[in-house]
């Protein structure tokens, strides 16, 4: 019980000290209030001095990217291992099963030179472009015209030939040294292979 009685003690000396700390707060605040209002003309004169400044104007930065081709890969020769000659060992002979040969031979996949210098081959146009370069050409090639992009894509993959695809593209009047006619090159390439 007479944890309780200091408690609330402390609490009543917490009170009163609080008291004065707000009614001290408030002849501060009751001060201020008092006091006149400052000047406007050094608000004034700071505002002029930002008007003042020049304002610069930034122009657009472009970096264009230069196209990178894949050189092919030469797999370096390995190295073979020293062959220590054994005492031959007489082994009985082996009795040799004929192999059976697939009905249908599995096919072998060539790489052209083509392939090398542009990238795996693909069936849809699409494939050969990435999210980036599509941004790219829409907005370099096709003027920010998705659907125009998009149905020129379709058209492109309905061609029989690189040849036709040049011809067919050659009516848009593109900048052909621009690195995204350059890029969009390599797409056809990888497409009609």
């Amino acid at each position: 019980m007479e944890e309780v009685i200091k408690y609330f003690e402390g609490l009543e000396e917490r009170i009163a000290t609080l008291e004065a700390e707000l009614a001290s707060l408030e002849a501060e605040i009751d001060e201020l209030k008092s006091r006149p209002a400052p000047e406007p003309q050094v608000v004034e004169k700071v505002v002029e001095k930002i008007v003042e400044k020049p304002v610069e104007v930034i122009k657009e930065v472009v970096v264009e990217k230069p196209v990178v081709v894949a050189a092919p890969v030469v797999p370096e020769k390995p190295e073979e291992p020293e062959t220590i000659q054994e005492e031959p060992v007489a082994e009985e002979p082996v009795k040799e099963e004929p192999v059976k040969e697939d009905p249908v031979p599995a096919k072998e996949e060539v790489a052209s030179p083509k392939a090398a210098v542009y990238g795996k081959a693909v069936d849809d146009i699409r494939q050969a472009i990435s999210l980036g370069d599509r941004f790219l050409y829409q907005r370099e090639l096709f003027n920010q015209n998705a659907e125009l992009m998009q149905k020129t894509l379709t058209e492109l993959n309905e061609l029989g030939s690189f040849d036709e695809a040049i011809q067919y593209i050659s009516r848009f009047g593109w900048d052909t040294e621009s690195n995204s006619y350059q890029q969009f090159i390599v797409a056809l390439h990888r497409r009609f292979g």
